[in-house]
């Protein structure tokens, strides 16, 4: 085929934190329950937090995991699948994907984009951020429209981990739909990456690299979709929401 692909950028957040709730730290990660005694269709984000974020369901009360300053920080935890946290006592805690309601994920950018917010081609995490920091209330519009809610859990300070259970490395593993394309398979890609300056600032460049298909998604659907992972921290989601491109995907199999 002609391999062409839509690409996005995914990273491992570092944020600050709380293993109590305080007037700071309101907006909770949350265990798994045991979902598989749920009945479907499953209770929708807003059924388990509240349109605030806030008013949290009976079917997650005491399965608390930390709390974050942040409401969208702990939204932005569930649609990467990880994350590093500094806790308030000095220490550092790391959680991962622990299991999922039974719904289709949302993009809230695609949905700002839907409603005339910004164009697709504006479409980067720092133009969300941004929007959502100017437009706090908007929150409680666009959050629940993700209604999949995502579990956690604490991974003992591990590195961020694909879905085959390894360790993920920046700029070289990618999440695919993986009943499309093979796991652990060696790839290709060539597409358009933002690329550090000697100044300091970020560009794009063509980039022709291989990589390793080690992850999947919830948003990563179909035969059109690459999710590369760029990293841990600000610098690797400053890159990693800048990734709006198209490009080409190809695998390296034996005949």
């Amino acid at each position: 085929g002609q391999g062409a692909v839509a690409f996005t950028g995914y990273f491992e957040p570092v944020y600050a934190a709380s293993r109590t709730q305080t007037r700071e730290f309101r907006y909770p990660l949350f265990r798994s329950p045991d979902i598989t005694a749920w009945s479907k269709p499953h209770p929708t984000r807003q059924q388990l937090e509240g349109e605030s974020g806030v008013q949290i369901s009976n079917r997650l009360k005491g399965l608390e995991l930390v709390w974050l300053r942040d409401r969208l920080e702990a939204f932005l935890i569930q649609v990467q699948g990880s994350a590093r946290l500094q806790l308030t006592d000095g220490s550092t805690m790391t959680v991962g994907y622990a299991g999922n309601t039974d719904y289709p994920y949302v993009g809230i950018g695609r949905e700002l984009v839907k409603d005339g917010k910004f164009t697709l081609e504006e479409l980067t995490l720092p133009r969300i951020t941004q929007y959502f920091k100017q437009n706090p209330a908007d929150l409680n519009e666009y959050l629940p429209r993700n209604r999949r809610f995502v579990f956690m859990r604490e991974t003992g300070g591990a590195p961020a981990t694909g879905s085959l259970g390894v360790p993920v490395t920046p700029v070289r593993s990618i999440a695919t739909d993986k009943s499309q394309f093979p796991p652990g398979a060696l790839a290709l890609i060539q597409t358009r990456l933002p690329v550090a300056t000697a100044a300091g600032t970020l560009e794009q460049r063509r980039v022709l690299r291989y990589v390793l298909d080690q992850d999947t998604g919830g948003a990563i659907v179909g035969p059109g979709r690459v999710d590369l992972f760029m990293g841990t921290g600000k610098p690797a989601g400053d890159r990693a929401g800048l990734i709006n491109s198209t490009g080409q995907l190809y695998y390296l199999l034996l005949k």
